[in-house]
């Protein structure tokens, strides 16, 4: 893919894991809630009404031109009704219900969407079901000076935006909400990220070499359960790749029950099990943002079986 240097930053998050953290952050500013996807960030740029480019986020100052793919992208409006230069970042994912078409070739949607996006075929990308979620506007819309109002803007010309909330409930239950909202829609999320509403106050902020100072990343923890391992399975997918799949006994996460995760390949596997898993291995498994079930971590049980 072509190389593509950006005509904006695309620099990353600072991020924490407490909700302390956040509320230090705001400091009593008016601030956006918003899913924080998890895909591989790109940017899109229209003029005169029409897409134009549209490139990934690279090491932030540098990307890949993915042009052609973003024009098979059902969710890429390739004309829009704001005829100033406007520049869009966002998201490109893969929802887990199109995911669960390529679930036994693919570890995860995130690495799926990742690569799927940097096809050199578009005829390819166009069969892999992305979506791109727009979450900021980095050019136009001059006279809109609140976030929350320019993401408005973008679901007018029918971009599909990334839910978000003005807080104005508690934190903790702004949280669960997103959640929840992505949960509905089938987004991966990894965490929510919180932003000044004022974009002038969060630009005067400025940025670090890593991260702009407007905003903050709030990951989620994975909660583990414990159980045993009782058998590994195996399934074929369409291109007749095997892929391992763990069956443990059943444990009730979120309110439905699991008893079995992919393991992905035998390489995973092995380095998962500590060599060949056992009948009775008592491993760790979580919900990957509270959807997909996966293992976490087995007991080593090698030196004790060699007795």
């Amino acid at each position: 893919l072509d190389k593509v240097e950006h005509n904006h930053k695309m620099l990353s998050l600072a991020k924490t894991k407490e909700l302390s953290e956040v509320v230090s952050f705001m400091s009593k500013q008016d601030t956006v809630a918003m899913c924080k996807m998890d895909g591989l960030t790109c940017s899109l740029r229209y003029v005169d009404g029409k897409l134009v480019s549209a490139e990934t986020r690279g090491n932030g100052f540098i990307g890949e031109g993915i042009f052609h793919n973003a024009m098979v992208i059902p969710s890429i409006p390739k004309r829009i009704k704001y005829k100033d230069e406007l520049v869009v970042d966002g998201e490109v994912i893969c929802t887990y219900s199109d995911f669960e078409f390529f679930a036994n070739e693919y570890k995860n949607p995130r690495n799926f969407a990742a690569g799927s996006i940097r096809l050199l075929e578009a005829k390819e990308c166009a069969e892999r079901g992305l979506t791109f979620v727009a979450w900021e506007v980095k050019q136009g819309y001059d006279d809109v000076k609140l976030l929350s109002e320019r993401l408005e803007n973008l679901s007018y010309e029918n971009f599909t935006v990334v839910p978000y909330d003005n807080l104005v409930i508690s934190l903790e239950q702004c949280v669960e909400n997103l959640k929840a909202d992505a949960a509905s829609l089938g987004y991966p999320i990894d965490g929510c990220v919180f932003k000044f509403n004022d974009i002038a106050y969060g630009d005067s902020l400025g940025s670090t070499a890593h991260h702009f100072r407007n905003a903050i990343a709030y990951k989620f923890y994975d909660e583990t359960y414990t159980t045993h391992l009782t058998n590994i399975e195996w399934t074929m997918g369409r291109t007749g790749v095997l892929t391992p799949v763990a069956i443990f006994e059943p444990l009730d996460i979120d309110g439905s029950t699991v008893e079995r995760a992919s393991v992905h390949n035998i390489s995973v596997m092995h380095n998962l099990f500590h060599g060949t898993p056992w009948v009775g291995q008592k491993i760790e498994v979580f919900k990957a943002n509270m959807i997909i079930p996966q293992i976490y971590s087995a007991e080593d049980v090698s030196d004790a079986l060699m007795y």
